[in-house]
């Protein structure tokens, strides 16, 4: 068996203990190199036979090793190639007595380092192992470094597949994506025609389908209390539209309270009895719609159940029953207007679209003339005048048609007419630098005579109080219930922070600065809805133009003439 001995670890830090193996069958050359090597400072492991080495061997272990050409059980060369096999940072040194080429050339050829003859001289020795020790640290390091740099190249590797599977996921995710948008164009393009109640839920199913494996679509008019649906049954390709039976084609025994409490609920029931659907195997994706925090419709969406909906899914549903309920409306309304048609509402609709635009234009008019300087400039926006008076004429003309519509009931909401109003007057309002200020009762409904006399007033009224107040001024508009049957609207010159008095008197139109022909127009058209407008001028300089409207104009005119 081979001998182990192991030396002391040098002192100084940057030499380092390496293992050395030696094979060799004479046992004074043995002891002679193991003796060398451990004065130099390395462990040194020896063996006599070839079968003593292979036992020794591990890879990793010996850093050098020095062998004996001729070895009892056989040749150094064939342990030598088994060496360099299992580990290629060994650095072999043959050692024999035979220094012929042929013996070198074949020992080279082996695989081996370095090649010494007997006898062997110390320096000799010494010089050879520092060389192959120093190869060693190199293909060590170079080892190393490459196995790090293959570590790198997974690591890489998996970084970069990773970020393609993201990039991959995000090309998924906005491709489905414009694949909705796309339905959603289709879908509004279809907006642009007219078609039946049938040619809308149909249309609707059919683009949904692409994206989600629908089954069925309902729609709840709460206000009429009917259900309009389409549905598909598995297997099938052709849809069907129903509408709900009954009375006045409503349906029976409808309950609001459970259609806005249960609406899911609702709808599967009435799927269930008028359809050949189970609803049991359906999942339920419903959607309130509202308006004027007063519910209108509900749409629901039942598709397969093992369909994931996800955030995408969500919104794109959501943004379909959306659009499935404001064209249902739309295509109610178009089917009333149809249905009563006349040539008054088509006058007053037209006359109506006409004004706000046309007193947009005349008040940027207004403030552009203050600032022209040239010739040219005034000739153009005299031009422009003169085809806004053209247009204002031929409104006129409209309005007059509009008189089979006089004393017509309408239900309007005062709030929007004042946010439209204030919207059509907000460079007006940016230019003087008008800080407007908004009271309002959460419930600004009424029904009212000639709703469009009032939000023609309105407007004026507003554009009046800009054009007259400071720099700077405040106003401040409120909308209040004076008592139950009554909803009153106040323009309130809050005063800017300077002198207010000249401006404040010109709103109401006191009696040192004469009439106001504005609000006397203004007190003949509220009249005409059923109101009435008052104005005050504090001692404060403070101007307050004040109208008074009923709730319902029907009860009043009940009232005036004794009925009720």
């Amino acid at each position: 068996m081979g001998q182990v001995m192991s030396a002391k670890l040098p002192s100084d830090a940057e030499q380092q203990a390496y293992r050395v193996l030696v094979i060799e069958d004479e046992s004074a050359m043995r002891s002679y190199l193991q003796e060398v090597l451990i004065r130099e400072g390395y462990a040194c492991e020896t063996a006599t036979t070839c079968a003593e080495g292979r036992a020794l061997f591990q890879k990793d272990r010996y850093a050098c090793a020095i062998i004996d050409l001729g070895l009892p059980d056989g040749s150094g060369l064939d342990i030598l190639s088994e060496f360099a096999g299992e580990d290629p940072c060994l650095v072999t040194i043959i050692l024999t007595g035979d220094n012929s080429a042929d013996t070198v050339i074949s020992t080279m050829r082996g695989g081996a380092f370095d090649y010494l003859t007997k006898p062997l001289d110390i320096v000799t020795l010494r010089a050879a192992v520092t060389r192959a020790l120093a190869h060693h640290a190199v293909s060590h390091e170079r080892t190393e470094l490459f196995r790090l740099l293959l570590e790198e190249r997974e690591q890489l590797r998996a970084k970069v597949d990773a970020a393609t599977a993201d990039i991959r996921q995000y090309a998924t995710a906005c491709e489905m994506s414009n694949s909705r948008l796309r339905g959603l164009l289709k879908l509004a393009q279809l907006s642009n025609q007219y078609y039946s109640e049938d040619q809308l839920f149909r249309q609707v199913f059919t683009e949904l389908n692409h994206h989600v494996p629908i089954r069925a679509l309902a729609l709840c008019d709460c206000l009429r209390q009917r259900l309009t649906c389409a549905t598909r049954p598995k297997e099938e390709v052709a849809i069907d539209v129903l509408s709900s039976v009954g009375a006045n084609a409503s349906v029976g025994g409808f309950d609001p309270l459970m259609a806005e409490a249960e609406p899911t609920l609702m709808m599967q029931e009435w799927l269930d009895r008028n359809s050949a659907l189970d609803t049991t195997e359906l999942r339920a994706c419903i959607f309130p719609q509202a308006l004027w925090k007063r519910s209108t419709t509900i749409v629901g969406f039942f598709v397969d159940d093992d369909c994931e909906i996800s955030a995408g899914v969500q919104e794109f549903l959501d943004t379909c029953a959306y659009f499935l309920a404001f064209e249902w409306e739309r295509a109610q309304l178009l089917f009333h207007v149809a249905h009563h048609a006349s040539l008054g509402n088509i006058a007053v609709e037209l006359a109506r679209n006409f004004i706000q635009p046309l007193t947009a234009i005349q008040t940027a008019t207004d403030f552009i003339e203050e600032s022209l300087s040239s010739e040219d400039e005034r000739q153009g926006m005299a031009i422009v005048t003169e085809n806004v008076d053209k247009l204002r004429r031929q409104t006129q003309e409209f309005r007059r048609l509009s008189l089979l519509r006089e004393n017509a009931i309408e239900t309007v909401r005062l709030d929007e007419y004042i946010d439209q109003a204030l919207e059509m007057l907000s460079v007006a309002v940016q230019s003087r630098n008008v800080n407007v200020q908004k009271e309002f009762i959460p419930d600004c409904e009424c029904i009212l005579l000639n709703g469009t006399a009032l939000a023609r007033t309105f407007l004026d009224l507003i554009l009046g109080a800009v054009r007259v107040v400071e720099m700077g001024a405040t106003l401040v508009i409120r909308l209040y219930e004076m008592d139950r049957d009554h909803v009153t609207f106040e323009i309130n010159h809050g005063g800017p922070r300077g002198p207010v008095a000249s401006s404040a008197a010109a709103l109401v139109g006191a009696e040192s600065t004469g009439a106001n022909p504005g609000l006397m127009l203004a007190e003949r058209a509220i009249h005409t809805c059923g109101g009435t407008l008052t104005t005050e001028l504090s001692d404060d300089g403070r101007a307050i133009v004040r109208i008074v409207l009923p709730r319902n104009a029907t009860t009043s005119a009940l009232r005036r003439e004794g009925i009720g």
